[in-house]
């Protein structure tokens, strides 16, 4: 007796025999050598490429080879330059705090550590705001400012505790820095803190955008921060209504 295979029945098979794109993708993982042995089928595939030309699939391998080879050069570039800021940093650090344990007030807290930090590669201005208070025995050459003022302005520095990068509009950039902030692009607010009480605001500036931005590591500004206020607070009693 013949059987027929209904119309339907064939289009269940076909579809049962359909292999899909992922098992193919897994079947060549699985398998990296398989065109080693394909070398007719390699010779018939070909890919479409930007330019609406055709490329081998040797030629497609290379390209992405070389693209991921040029992404894994920037992120090493990318590590060796962050390296290399670091090391800088350590040293400014180290240095501002063998300076600032030979201070002895306020006034030289303070200059020693715009001086300090001002020499840094990546500082192109510096600039550090004390919070007024009552009894602050500090020279007049030292910049000063209101703590209602300096919270308005900056109150995430206040809030937050910890350095704040980023670019800022050229309102806050007049505020901060005394001089060249017309080219200021990025900065850094850091913090200065005794006994969870913000005492000042150092405030770093550079020319380029990408220096200070919310990407980078603040844990050597955040350090900074604290050793000059340790220092700082005490020849600073902070306000209870800080």
């Amino acid at each position: 007796m013949n059987s027929k295979v209904s119309p339907t029945g064939r289009q269940s098979d076909s579809e049962a025999n359909t292999i899909s794109e992922d098992q193919v993708v897994d079947y060549l993982r699985q398998n990296p050598d398989f065109f080693v042995r394909q070398d007719d089928l390699l010779a018939e595939i070909s890919l479409p490429h930007d330019s609406g030309s055709a490329i081998s699939l040797l030629e497609r391998q290379v390209n992405i080879l070389r693209e991921r080879g040029t992404e894994a050069r920037q992120k090493l570039n990318n590590l060796l330059e962050s390296s290399r800021n670091n090391d800088q940093l350590f040293d400014t650090t180290k240095n501002l705090v063998l300076a600032l344990l030979r201070a002895a007030d306020a006034t030289e807290i303070a200059e020693i550590s715009q001086d300090q930090l001002s020499n840094h590669a990546n500082v192109d201005a510096c600039e550090l705001i004390v919070v007024e208070q009552k009894g602050l025995d500090i020279a007049p050459t030292v910049r000063t400012q209101s703590s209602e003022h300096l919270k308005a302005e900056f109150e995430d520095v206040f809030r937050l505790k910890r350095t704040h990068c980023g670019s800022l509009d050229q309102r806050a950039i007049d505020q901060l820095f005394q001089s060249d902030v017309a080219s200021i692009r990025s900065t850094a607010l850091c913090p200065v803190i005794s006994n969870g009480e913000v005492l000042a605001i150092l405030a770093l500036g550079n020319h380029r955008e990408d220096t200070f931005n919310v990407n980078l590591d603040t844990l050597f500004l955040d350090f900074i921060g604290h050793v000059v206020g340790a220092l700082l607070g005490k020849h600073v009693v902070p306000s209870k209504d800080q």
